[in-house]
C-alpha cells in the first residue's frame, strides 16, 4: 500500500492552492492537491463559511481571496499549545509573501504586521496541520515527552502516537533513542525537507513554505532545549 499520510490537511492544501492560484476552478484545485471535486467544494465552502476564504464571482470563473488575519488566529480545537506563536506567524507570514494577495484595494499586506498573538483564537473542529505535523510539533517543543503525554497533548490513544512515532521513524524524520527506561525522540530535519508527500496531488507545495516550516521546527527545538537547560 502507497503512503498515505502527510504533514497537512486538505483544508490546509485548497488554501495553499488557492493564494497561489486565484482564479482557478474546483476542478484544477481538486486535481492540484489531490482530492475528489466535492470535497474540494465541501472545503471551499467551510474556508467561506470561517471568513478565511472568499469566493468572487468574475464573469464565468470564481476568484479567491484569503483574510489572513482570520487565518493566523484560526486553530483546530485543543493543538493552541501545540501550534506556537511564532510558527504560526513564520508559516502565514511566508504564505502571504509568496501570494498575489492584494488586500481591498490598499496595496500589498505586509507580512511582518502579523501578529498571531495580538488575536482571539478563534477555534474549530479542522485544522491545517495532520496528527503526524502535531506529534512533530509536540517532539519540537520537548523530546522527552513519554507517549503517554504526546497522547495527551494530541487528544489520541497512546497506540494511535505509537503508529504515528514509527511512521515517522520509518520515514528517516525521526530517531529514536533509548535513555534507561524511555524513549528519547530527536527530528532529523533534512528527512523533514524532504519528505515526498508534503503535496500528494499534481501541484507542488512552494519551497519557501517547506523551508520555514523546517526553520520553525528547527528553532522550536532549540528553545525548547534552552529552556530545559536552565532549569
Amino acid at each position: 500500500m502507497g503512503q498515505t499520510w502527510g504533514f497537512l490537511t486538505n483544508h490546509a492544501l485548497v488554501l495553499i492552492y488557492v493564494v497561489r492560484h486565484h482564479d482557478s476552478t474546483v476542478r484544477e484545485i481538486s486535481a492540484g492537491v489531490g482530492v475528489t471535486d466535492r470535497a474540494t467544494l465541501a472545503i471551499l465552502r467551510e474556508l467561506d463559511a470561517e471568513g478565511i476564504v472568499h469566493r468572487h464571482r468574475d464573469g464565468r470563473r470564481n476568484t479567491y481571496s484569503v483574510d489572513f488575519d482570520r487565518l493566523a488566529a484560526y486553530r483546530r480545537h485543543g493543538t493552541v499549545a501545540l501550534t506556537p506563536r511564532v510558527f504560526v506567524d513564520g508559516l502565514i507570514g511566508t504564505l502571504l509573501a509568496i501570494s498575489n494577495y492584494h488586500g481591498n484595494g490598499t496595496g500589498k499586506v505586509d507580512p511582518a504586521t502579523l501578529d498571531s498573538g495580538a488575536l482571539e483564537p478563534r477555534l474549530g473542529r479542522w485544522g491545517f496541520f495532520t496528527n503526524h505535523a502535531l506529534l512533530l510539533l509536540s517532539i519540537a517543543l520537548d523530546h522527552t515527552n513519554t507517549v503517554r503525554e504526546m497522547a495527551a497533548a494530541l487528544g489520541l490513544t497512546e497506540r494511535a502516537v505509537v503508529v504515528i512515532l514509527n511512521q515517522l521513524e520509518d520515514e528517516g524524520i525521526i530517531v529514536r533513542r533509548r535513555m534507561g527506561r524511555r524513549n528519547e525522540y530527536e527530528i532529523n530535519f533534512t528527512g523533514v525537507r524532504r519528505f515526498q508527500r508534503w503535496s500528494p496531488g499534481e501541484w507542488k507545495l512552494p519551497p519557501e513554505l517547506i523551508d520555514v516550516a523546517v526553520k520553525g521546527l528547527r528553532a522550536l527545538s532549540g528553545e525548547a532545549g534552552s529552556e530545559r537547560r536552565q532549569r
